[in-house]
């Protein structure tokens, strides 16, 4: 059975839901929850010290997060302009435990950062490679790169062309055949945002030209977000 990828079709033809409409994931794919840490719009400058002690007490909770088992991956934006400081992925049982969760981040709490919380269905085993070798060997080199980030956002409402959304799904499935990304997924809610697609370590000119070339995107279904993401290697599974 081939993995599914995108996604935001999938429930439809699995589940007989509305296109936007929530459902529980659907070949293969994991629940997880993604949460955007966005730049606070009353922040205020702060001293080298504060900004040290915010930083050190923040990469003491992502460890934490990890050890604990609730967080499976995280890391930085690389944007000009900075809307987005970063990304949690964690995989607990609910929106609202990923959401608490999310609200004890020290950036958070100090009011550095604001965060929206996702349903994503994303590919089984994230994390997994990542926390094998770091447990045989805690030296094991983080091999941080920048990937394409990739935001589904749906630029039109009610209902798709199933066909057109067949090829949209059928062009994903092509790009991981070919070994262009590292994940993908639906995100499972009604919000604006619809998927998610990560490619792996490429030019971002690549990954845009990659999806240009999307049947959704062409048609004006899809418009497409791009992030510069920092990620530690083994961590995605594709």
């Amino acid at each position: 059975m081939r993995t599914a990828v995108l996604l935001v079709v999938s429930a439809v033809l699995a589940a007989g839901q509305g296109l936007w409409g929530q459902s529980a994931p659907v070949n293969g794919a994991t629940r997880y929850y993604v949460a955007f840490l966005r730049p606070d719009p009353a922040r205020t400058p702060l001293s080298k010290e504060d900004a040290e002690r915010i930083q050190t007490a923040h990469m003491a909770n992502i460890h934490k997060m990890a050890d604990d088992g609730v967080l499976v991956s995280a890391g930085p934006f690389d944007d000009k302009p900075h809307t987005i400081s970063g990304i949690f992925i964690f995989k607990v049982d609910s929106l609202e435990r990923a959401r608490e969760i999310a609200m004890k981040d020290p950036t958070v709490a100090e009011h550095r950062n604001t965060i929206d919380v996702h349903a994503w269905d994303g590919p089984a085993g994230i994390g997994d490679e990542y926390f094998r070798l770091h447990k045989l060997d805690p030296k094991t080199p983080e091999g941080m790169q920048i990937h394409p980030f990739c935001m589904l956002l749906r630029a039109k409402a009610g209902d798709v062309d199933r066909d057109l959304l067949l090829a949209h799904v059928r062009y994903v499935e092509k790009l991981k055949a070919d070994g262009k990304l590292s994940a993908a997924g639906r995100v499972n809610d009604e919000d604006e945002l619809a998927g998610l697609i990560v490619f792996r370590a490429i030019a971002m000119d690549e990954a845009k030209r990659q999806l240009d070339d999307d049947p959704a995107v062409k048609a004006g279904v899809f418009r497409v977000e791009y992030h510069q993401w920092w990620s530690a290697d083994h961590v995605l599974p594709w």
